[in-house]
């Protein structure tokens, strides 16, 4: 799970926490408001029939009270009954139905409670088989005024409001947490891009581009440390230069000594007394295998500044490559026997011709072949080419000691030895770590793609793709299904690590 995934979980979960918790709380005081409005409601229609008995019972005109009662309160469908009770206890109340009942209520224990302790009396009762709750004031020490509210009316009245309250709150709850998801979203976008691309440019120069620059920021520390980015950026490409400037002064100055060295050393070689000493012999021998491999190094550190510099001339043509392999398999025949290994080289008869600089892929398949011999113990080396996906692919593989597959990300870097693959040889041969980075360059300034197969201890295939010669008819241009017998594919999982395709990144 990335970063941004990250936090867009974390701010869609507190968004959600903070607005189901704060619509429950409002759900409850909306609750409470609502009960407390009913009550409310009910307690000024007790007031306006207390303030009615109060005038009737001075003019001594119960009827006005009567009639307030029959068409004032009861056209509500809350109110199930209103009715007054005197001191003794003697009274009346109107229902529904606008009947006048009589009531004797002088053994009610309630009634002197209203009357002398002055309060309002709420209870829960059965009136006419109908539950209600009742509500009774004292009037002026001369009685109470009593009404009658039907439960059932009274709850569907609650659930009524607590229902429209609901909806609004669901409503504003919903328009709440769309807002706040995509404002989670632009803010984990804003997060995490100046991530993602420090990311990439911290991958960009691990994988040896230079001067890599990433789009800053503003003023916080996403924008500093972008800024901050870049900077290092720039000066690890200036080191790099120097570095590299400082590698092709060194080598260049280094080329005319040592060819003074080679000339002398095998000027000596053939002297007589060189062959009738065999101390002085061994001495030169050293001196000869010293000189080749300083040579080389001096070579490959050359061709790596001329490429990476964009010098390297190439001459493209089309090129024959099942001749090519088989050439180079020849070659590597008699170092492959002092190992007791196997080489040969397999390509199908009508393999096309392929658009590539000859000499350079015989210094690939020189790279490719010294490695996979040096890090073969037993078995042997195959050299194989085929016509797949519309490129011409080409693979040395062989039966060592494999590459584990953490490693293969690195593999092409430049000084990269893999000392734990290294150490697994029966007799390790040094090497600087340049030649897979040349091959690497090589092969992608002729345009095609170079990739590893492997699975440790059983071996490794180092396969790489050229472009196909425009001149081939159509027919020449389908990939073969399968490979020849004796060039089967052996020693690998069929797991494929791309390099790079033509400048654009490859799916690994």
């Amino acid at each position: 799970m990335n970063l941004r995934t990250k936090l867009q979980l974390a701010s869609s979960c507190l968004i959600l926490i903070v607005v189901i918790g704060t619509m429950t709380s409002l759900y409850i005081s909306e609750k409470n408001q609502i009960l407390r409005e009913i009550r409310r409601e009910q307690s000024e229609d007790l007031e306006k029939l207390g303030r009615v008995c109060e005038e009737s019972l001075l003019v001594a005109d119960e009827v006005a009270l009567i009639n307030y009662a029959q068409k004032a309160l009861l056209l509500s469908t809350k109110v199930s009954y209103a009715g007054y009770v005197d001191q003794n206890g003697n009274g009346w109340y109107v229902d529904k139905k606008a009947t006048l009942n009589m009531v004797d209520a002088s053994k009610d224990p309630t009634v002197n409670d209203i009357i002398d302790y002055k309060r309002v009396l709420r209870r829960e009762m059965v009136f006419q088989g109908e539950p209600v709750i009742e509500l009774s004031q004292p009037v002026k020490g001369r009685g109470y005024v009593r009404l009658g509210y039907s439960q059932e009316r009274v709850n569907e009245l609650f659930r009524d409001n607590l229902r429209q309250a609901f909806k609004r709150f669901w409503v504003v709850g919903l328009m709440a947490i769309l807002f706040g998801l995509i404002l989670s979203h632009l803010l984990s976008s804003a997060l995490s891009r100046p991530i993602a691309s420090l990311m990439e440019g911290a991958e960009s120069i691990a994988k040896g581009q230079k001067g890599v620059k990433i789009p800053e920021g503003g003023r916080d520390e996403l924008g500093r440390l972008t800024r901050t980015f870049n900077h290092m950026s720039e000066e690890l490409a200036k080191l790099d230069q120097l570095k590299d400037d400082f590698m092709s002064h060194v080598t260049h100055e280094l080329r005319s000594p040592l060819t003074s060295i080679i000339a002398t050393v095998e000027l000596l070689a053939e002297m007589p007394l060189t062959n009738q000493e065999p101390k002085l012999k061994r001495s030169v021998d050293r001196l000869i295998y010293g000189s080749e491999r300083l040579n080389r190094l001096v070579d490959n550190i050359l061709d790596l500044t001329r490429m990476e510099a964009g010098k390297m001339m190439f001459d493209i043509q089309p090129v024959n490559i099942g001749a090519l392999i088989t050439e180079m398999a020849d070659f590597f025949v008699p170092r492959a026997a002092e190992k007791g290994l196997t080489i040969q080289a397999g390509a199908p008869a009508d393999l096309p011709m392929a658009m590539a600089d000859s000499e350079r892929i015989r210094q690939v398949l020189s790279n490719l072949i010294y490695n996979a011999i040096k890090f073969t113990n037993q078995g042997g080396i195959t050299i194989w080419a085929r016509v797949k996906e519309g490129m011409m692919q080409v693979g040395v593989q062989d039966t060592g000691v494999g590459i584990p597959k953490d490693k293969i990300g690195s593999l092409f870097q430049k000084f990269e030895t893999l000392k734990d693959t290294r150490d697994r040889v029966n007799k390790p041969v040094p090497g600087s770590g340049l030649g897979l980075n040349i091959v690497l360059n090589s092969v992608k300034a002729q345009g095609g793609a170079i990739w590893v197969e492997s699975e440790v201890d059983k071996g490794s295939a180092f396969i790489f793709s050229l472009p196909l010669a425009q001149t081939q008819e159509e027919g020449a241009l389908k990939a073969t299904p399968e490979l020849p017998a004796d060039v089967t594919s052996r020693g690998t999982d069929g797991s494929r690590h791309a390099v790079l395709m033509n400048e654009r990144k490859v799916a690994i």
